[in-house]
């Protein structure tokens, strides 16, 4: 199978900037969940609400993603639509397909949507993606979730502070700005129920086959880019899996908030904008919910490509 890359990453966040201490019943559930009040510790920090619905957020994502990667929606020849949990009736589907696809013009690609795998949705569908381009089947996969809290009672929870968010990429057969190197997941279907439990057996797991497939052990690592969960726990997730203090992207924590499955390409977009890339680096994209881990690792290329579609070697 040939090698892919990831293309034109991009997100969205809600328009609403918002101190974490105007989370709806923020007081109460620190009692509740027995949490110190020390925002330094937890990575308490902004989130951010949107009044526009799912499709919207996924729109302007995408579009930001098709103008970086020089695509148009003609260019796309699969779809993977994604989202932590979608309605539940399938008028909704189609609408939400027919709003998505039709504001990007895409008119002729194969569309699949992607669900079930809570924050690890978005990254597993990049797993997907990865495959149906290094088999040869789609030349342009454009990947693209989008999530939004709708019970407030819900936005700040025992372990993160949600954003209303949505986030794409190009998974292409084209050099782009980092290549897919190796990708491994794994599951303990008994865990999946296991409520704030994450495995350090499947962290450890899913490392090691990264090694195995790519002879790149896990202090090769450049940075870890893992979902925007309250520090301690991405802390002890990852140091269980071999991971260092130093190589963990940690800043999202607070200025993102968690994204649901967006984060990996989030935190992606900042790290990259910062200037803390350099080719060569391996940086692996990781997420973890109880019973699950996906892991995604990557080279970053001699490559870059901005808002007008401009591509630099």
């Amino acid at each position: 199978m040939s090698r892919t890359s990831i293309l034109g990453a991009a997100y969205e966040l809600g328009e609403h900037e918002t101190g974490h201490r105007e989370a709806p019943g923020f007081a109460a559930k620190l009692d509740r969940y027995e949490m110190i009040d020390d925002a330094a510790i937890w990575g308490w920090g902004r989130f951010y609400r949107s009044g526009r619905g799912r499709a919207e957020l996924a729109v302007a994502s995408a579009r930001r993603t098709l103008a970086r990667a020089g695509r148009t929606g003609g260019d796309i020849d699969a779809v993977l639509l994604c989202a932590t949990e979608f309605e539940p009736d399938v008028d909704s589907h189609a609408r939400y397909s027919r709003e998505v696809l039709g504001e990007l013009g895409i008119e002729r690609a194969f569309v699949a949507g992607m669900t079930l795998g809570r924050c690890n949705t978005l990254l597993s569908a990049v797993h997907v993606a990865d495959r149906l381009v290094a088999s040869g089947s789609y030349h342009d996969v454009l990947v693209v979730a989008g999530d939004l809290i709708t019970d407030e009672d819900r936005r700040f929870q025992q372990f993160a502070l949600f954003s209303d968010a949505a986030a794409s990429a190009v998974v292409t057969a084209s050099p782009g700005e980092l290549a897919i190197v190796a990708s491994s997941s794994a599951m303990d279907v008994a865990g999946l129920e296991a409520a704030g439990r994450f495995s350090g057996r499947l962290g450890r797991e899913t490392a090691d086959a990264i090694t195995r497939a790519s002879g790149v052990a896990p202090g090769e690592v450049s940075v870890v880019l893992s979902p925007n969960v309250f520090r301690p726990l991405v802390r002890m997730s990852e140091g269980q899996s071999g991971f260092r203090p130093h190589q963990l992207y940690l800043d999202n924590i607070a200025d993102r908030g968690h994204c649901f499955s967006a984060d990996p390409l989030v935190n992606l977009v900042d790290l990259r904008e910062s200037g803390r890339t350099r080719p060569g680096d391996h940086v692996l994209l990781t997420s973890s919910v109880p019973g699950s881990c996906v892991r995604v690792l990557t080279e970053v290329l001699d490559f870059h490509c901005d808002d007008r579609g401009v591509h630099h070697a």
